[in-house]
């Protein structure tokens, strides 16, 4: 329970940058960014653990989140692209298996 309590306010900081959050025409900084980044592990978790609610996300190193949705475990990668132009830096966020054992 007292995981959960000191989980809450960053979920709450998460979820207002999320409302906040506007495209960008030039280099986000590194707050703006990662909270993009979050964001979409968050979509391809909750696609991959079709439905399960999502309880934690945890950011394991700058290219690896762990997702925990129950007794499900998923890990997603983030791959970065090289931009041609100013703007956000490009990425994809690529979702493995779920482990639900």
């Amino acid at each position: 329970m007292a995981s959960g309590k000191r989980a809450a306010p960053a979920l709450a900081a998460l979820l207002v940058g999320m409302i906040l959050a506007t495209p960008a025409r030039s280099a986000l900084a590194p707050t703006w960014q990662r909270l993009r980044e979050f964001q979409r592990v968050l979509e391809e978790a909750a696609k991959a653990l079709e439905g399960r609610p999502i309880d934690a996300v945890e950011r394991l190193d700058p290219a690896r989140f762990r997702v925990r949705a129950g007794p499900c475990r998923l890990e997603v990668r983030i791959v970065h692209h090289p931009r041609q132009n100013p703007g956000p830096q490009l990425f994809e966020a690529i979702p493995g298996e779920p482990d639900c054992s």
